[in-house]
């Protein structure tokens, strides 16, 4: 038996097909994922590596038909090598995790060459990405099925974060202008 969940899925996964967006169903929903980069290859000192994904988590509402779209993109680089940049040489190694989840707005790219696990050299991470193509695909196929998008939990705490914080900057201008005014600052 399929209900409306079910339908927007494959119509979501559907507009995937033929793409690196995978559909994946989840208790809530589903997530449409792509993995922009997971390499690993050898540079001239050294070796890297990278993984990056997003994933456009939506969470369905079946009986008012609604979804949020939660945005959750990760990216997690490395290195290891020699620094020759002073008189010794050095061993260094460093490594960089990034995190975010709510509503993001990305355009991105990159391209990145090296020598691969055979040894020969090769263009290990090649990308371009926007997260307007994974929020089209949702938005696309769940209109004409009558979906309706609200905001997520994170999206609703951003929201309360910035008017906080515009609250208490306007505050501060006001207290700022006050005390200019008589005389005290």
């Amino acid at each position: 038996m399929t209900g409306p969940a079910d339908e927007l899925r494959a119509a979501v996964a559907a507009r995937a097909e033929g793409t690196p967006y995978v559909v994946v169903p989840t208790p809530e929903g589903f997530d449409l994922r792509i993995d922009l980069a997971d390499a690993r290859w050898w540079g001239p000192l050294g070796a890297a590596g990278r993984r990056k994904v997003v994933q456009h988590r939506v969470a369905l509402d079946e009986g008012a038909r609604s979804m949020t779209i939660t945005d959750d993109h990760y990216d997690v680089q490395w290195s290891a090598g020699a620094d020759v940049s002073t008189r010794v040489p050095r061993l260094v190694a460093s490594a960089r995790a990034e995190r975010s989840l709510g509503r993001t707005w990305e355009v991105s790219g990159e391209k990145t060459f090296g020598l691969d696990d055979t040894g020969r050299p090769a263009t290990v991470v090649d990308y371009t990405f926007s997260s307007a193509e994974g929020h089209g695909m949702i938005r696309d196929a769940a209109a004409p099925l009558g979906w309706s998008e609200r905001m997520g939990a994170a999206q609703r705490a951003g929201v309360v974060a910035a008017v906080a914080a515009g609250g208490v900057a306007g505050l501060v201008a006001v207290v700022l202008v006050v005390l200019g005014a008589t005389g005290r600052l």
